[in-house]
């Protein structure tokens, strides 16, 4: 006995691909295979006063303006945590 092709004909590969492709397709859930548990992060971190966190940005090698946009500081108050005085005024010139 025959048995007839239903909604496709022998040609019509398009329509078994269609049909494949709506089927949600599920992966088979293994017993043994377990994710491992999220851990939650331990809390003894440290937070850095403003003036060590500059001069650890320093060393780690960032510049003035660096560290004053990454830690919102000025770059005078960068200056005063690192112990950068500004320099100088000229002396200005006498005129006779």
């Amino acid at each position: 006995m025959v048995t007839p092709i239903s909604r496709a004909t022998a040609f019509d590969f398009g329509a078994a691909a269609q049909a494949t492709a709506s089927q949600p397709e599920t992966a088979p859930r293994v017993a043994s295979a377990r994710q491992p548990a999220r851990v939650a992060p331990i809390a003894d971190t440290i937070r850095l006063s403003p003036g060590a966190h500059v001069r650890l940005l320093k060393t780690q090698g960032q510049t003035v303006s660096e560290i004053a946009v990454n830690t919102a500081l000025s770059a005078q108050t960068v200056n005063s945590y690192l112990g950068i005085s500004p320099a100088p005024l000229p002396a200005a010139a006498t005129t006779k």
